[in-house]
């Protein structure tokens, strides 16, 4: 009896031991065991980049959930940077075609590195003219997120749109919309007629003539239109002679517009405008590239601008790029991060014209666009009217 109640007792004991073991094997297994899933899908998941957020739906299916619930994606969106995008073509050689192919790719300031770089479900030569929530218009008739690598035509019936010159998200519909204008060689005041295309379908109209004060000029459009609190801010300058600058404000939900005051600044000076933590925001230069000035918007209802800083970039360091080409600066962050572009390099300054970092480019000539990428994976309908197609 001793014999097999000794027996027990060591068969329970080594139970006990094998069984602890096992408990910690399974908490070394999962590290998120007893993490708070607030913490996890409110702080973590939110802030990761698009393409890890795709992985995460392999997890589980609590995970896979949340990354297709519209409330967490536009979360997700909103905690995104707002990267500068530089563009750049190389001679690409496919067998015995020869051409120009375009370049894309995303800079990442705080950590000064390059990438994402951007497919296309093309190749050529091409260039993005409008940006909006993580989408680009390529071309005349292309509109895709990068991040997901969908694309769609911007009329159902994939007809072309030329001097398309903006994308905005329309915020009573939530739909995308595009505007463009066309050429009207019957009307004598304001030969230019301005339309409005709700994205993915044929549905366009006419909206006001904002130019009418320039009697029949064609628009030049410089940079790209700054969208905040749903108006289009547009940078308009003149071709002729006689420059100026002049700043057009489209309301998207009312579709009226009226002319705003810019910043007091020389009428021959580059000027580009700026989205500045929320703020219409614009950088002056004599030449483009030396001595910037960063004017903010203070009061909107009043066209009230105040001076915010000055940039100063090392002129004799940057002289001896000239030999080599063109070249220009441009303000990119709310920081005052300037972007310095010429001929096989890439140029990162502070605002005190320290240097970051220098990226070099092969036989190529970087360009920085007027466009921000913030990475995007909310569902639109047009995307997936294409793959059902």
């Amino acid at each position: 009896m001793l014999l097999r109640s000794g027996q027990r007792l060591a068969a329970q004991e080594e139970a006990g031991r094998t069984a602890v073991p096992r408990r910690r094997s399974r908490a070394r297994s999962d590290p998120l065991a007893g993490f708070p899933d607030e913490i996890l899908q409110q702080e973590i998941l939110p802030r990761l980049p698009a393409k890890s957020m795709i992985r995460c739906r392999a997890v589980c299916r609590s995970w896979r959930s949340l990354a297709s619930d519209p409330a967490f994606l536009l979360d997700h969106h909103r905690r995104q940077p707002a990267l500068p995008l530089i563009s750049s073509c190389r001679i690409s050689v496919d067998g015995s075609d020869r051409g120009l192919e375009s370049r894309l790719s995303a800079i990442h300031l705080r950590s000064a590195k390059l990438g994402p770089s951007f497919e296309f479900p093309f190749r050529g030569s091409f260039g993005v003219v409008a940006s909006c929530d993580g989408l680009f218009v390529v071309g005349s008739y292309i509109i895709c997120n990068p991040a997901t690598h969908e694309w769609a035509t911007l009329r159902q019936d994939a007809k072309p749109i030329e001097n398309l010159f903006a994308l905005f998200r329309h915020q009573p519909s939530g739909e995308f919309c595009v505007m463009y204008w066309k050429n009207n060689s019957m009307e004598l005041i304001c030969r230019q007629e301005y339309y409005i295309l709700t994205v993915g379908t044929n549905n366009s109209w006419q909206v006001d003539c904002p130019l009418t004060e320039v009697l029949a000029e064609e628009p030049s459009i410089f940079g790209a239109p700054v969208l905040l609190n749903g108006s289009l801010h547009i940078h308009w300058r003149r071709r002729s002679d006689v420059r100026y600058h002049r700043i057009r404000v489209f309301d998207t939900v009312a579709e009226t517009s009226r002319q705003m005051r810019p910043p007091p600044v020389n009428p021959r000076h580059v000027m580009h405008l700026l989205d500045l933590g929320g703020k219409l925001a614009a950088s002056t230069s004599k030449d483009g590239m030396t001595g910037m000035s960063i004017f903010v918007l203070q009061d909107p209802e009043h066209d009230v601008w105040a001076f915010q800083y000055r940039i100063k970039l090392p002129v004799m360091e940057i002289r001896r790029f000239e030999e080599q080409g063109d070249w220009w600066a441009k303000v990119v962050s709310e920081e005052g991060d300037v972007l310095f572009s010429c001929y096989g390099h890439l140029l990162q300054y502070d605002k005190k014209g320290n240097l970051v970092r220098k990226f070099m480019y092969d036989d190529d000539m970087p360009v920085v666009i007027p466009h921000r990428f913030k990475e995007s994976l909310i569902q639109h309908t047009f995307f997936q009217k294409t793959k059902k197609n």
